[in-house]
């Protein structure tokens, strides 16, 4: 499970960007683009979005967790996080939702062998010293 680690309502919170939450904030914001441009803005529409997004994306890494076989933890709905949230913990909650969309698009790729392609390693060698 690739997740974001945070503290929201007092408790220690997975967030997982998952396609069940890629299709939740879809129908939500619009997509994760829109829902990034609306957390942007320093208004209530903008922290309503992220704890609605921090919400979306804590039940889902709580959902993971529980099925990997971890003792079941209360979910948190968005108006927890928000009575729960001080105005210095907002910037840290952007970062974390921005960073668990971004970890869930993201890609591993891992090289079918070992090898080195070593004009490629010449070549960018050859580039730094230039």
């Amino acid at each position: 499970m690739k997740a974001v680690k945070i503290n929201l309502a007092g408790r220690e919170r997975h967030l997982c960007f998952t396609v069940e939450a890629m299709f939740q904030i879809e129908e939500r914001f619009g997509g994760a683009q829109e829902l990034t441009d609306t957390m942007e803005a320093n208004s209530r529409t903008g922290f309503e979005a992220v704890c609605g997004a921090a919400a979306i994306l804590a039940e889902q890494g709580e959902l993971c967790r529980r099925s990997m076989g971890y003792e079941p933890e209360p979910l948190c709905s968005a108006e927890d996080i928000a009575v729960t949230m001080v105005p210095t913990d907002l910037a840290r909650l952007k970062l974390a939702v921005v960073s668990a969309i971004t970890l869930g698009y993201g890609r591993e790729i891992k090289p079918e062998n070992d090898e080195v392609d070593l004009g490629l390693s010449e070549l960018n060698e050859q580039k730094k010293t230039s």
